[in-house]
C-alpha cells in the first residue's frame, strides 16, 4: 500500500514538474516569438519606406525631368520663332536691296565703285578680276578703270582690273540670287573677296543681330536654372 501511494506520489509530481516546464518552455517559446515577430515586422516597416522613399525619389527626379523637357522645349519653340521672324527681316531688306541693286537704280553705279575698290585694298593684288551680274556689266566694266586708279593713288601700287568671262547669278536665279555687287578674285580664283549685296548683308547682320534682336523682341529674360539630382 505505502509502496503504491509513494510511486503515485511520484508520478504525481513528476508530472506536475513536467507540466510546469511545459508551461515555462512555451512562455518562453511565445516570448521568443513575438520578440522575433516584432523583429520582422521592423525589418519589413524599414524596407517598405525605404522603397517608398526611394519610388518618391524617382517620381520627383521624373517630374523635374519633365519639367526641364518642357522648358527646354519651350524655348526651342520661342527661339525657332524668332529666328523665322529674323528670317523675315532678313527678306525685307533683301527686297530692298534688290532695288538698290539695279542697274538703273541711283547711285548704283557709285556704290559699284567703291565696292570694287574696297575689294582691291582687301585682296592687295597687281592683278584683279572682277565678276558681277550680266545685267550690271557695262556698271561696272565703266568703274574699273576709276576703281584702279583710285587704288594706285592711295597706295602706289598698280593693279590690273580686268572684268571676268563668268556671271554672277542674277536676282531671279531660284538656287543662289544675287542683289547686286561684285566679287573679286586673284587672276588663278585662288583667293576670293565678296563684295556683293548678299555677302554685306550677311556681315551687317552677324554683327548687329544682337541689337536686331534686341529692338525686336527686348531683352531675353534670364535662362532658369534647373538641378535634377539623379
Amino acid at each position: 500500500m505505502d509502496t503504491n501511494k509513494a510511486i503515485t506520489q511520484m508520478v504525481s509530481f513528476i508530472k506536475q514538474e513536467a507540466q510546469e516546464k511545459a508551461q515555462e518552455i512555451n512562455i518562453k517559446a511565445e516570448e521568443e516569438f513575438n520578440i522575433e515577430k516584432l523583429r520582422l515586422v521592423e525589418e519589413q516597416k524599414v524596407k517598405v519606406k525605404a522603397e517608398f522613399d526611394r519610388k518618391l525619389k524617382q517620381v520627383e527626379i521624373q517630374k523635374r525631368i519633365a519639367f526641364s523637357n518642357e522648358v527646354n522645349a519651350s524655348r526651342l519653340r520661342v527661339l525657332t520663332s524668332r529666328d523665322e521672324v529674323v528670317n523675315q527681316v532678313k527678306t525685307v531688306v533683301m527686297n530692298e536691296l534688290n532695288k538698290l541693286g539695279d542697274a538703273s537704280a541711283p547711285g548704283y553705279k557709285e556704290m559699284c565703285q567703291k565696292l570694287v575698290l574696297q575689294g582691291l585694298y582687301q585682296l592687295m593684288e597687281p592683278a584683279v578680276v572682277v565678276r558681277c551680274r550680266k545685267s550690271d556689266q557695262g556698271v561696272v566694266q565703266g568703274v574699273l578703270k576709276d576703281a584702279a586708279n583710285q587704288f594706285t593713288n592711295a597706295t602706289g601700287n598698280k593693279c590690273d582690273v580686268t572684268l571676268d568671262k563668268d556671271f554672277l547669278p542674277d536676282k531671279n536665279d531660284p538656287t543662289a540670287p544675287c542683289a547686286g555687287g561684285v566679287k573679286l578674285y586673284t587672276p588663278d580664283h585662288m583667293i576670293c573677296c565678296d563684295n556683293t549685296l548678299n555677302a554685306r548683308l550677311d556681315v551687317v547682320l552677324s554683327q548687329k543681330l544682337p541689337d536686331v534682336k534686341i529692338a525686336l523682341f527686348g531683352r531675353s529674360a534670364s535662362r532658369v536654372h534647373i538641378d535634377v539630382e539623379m
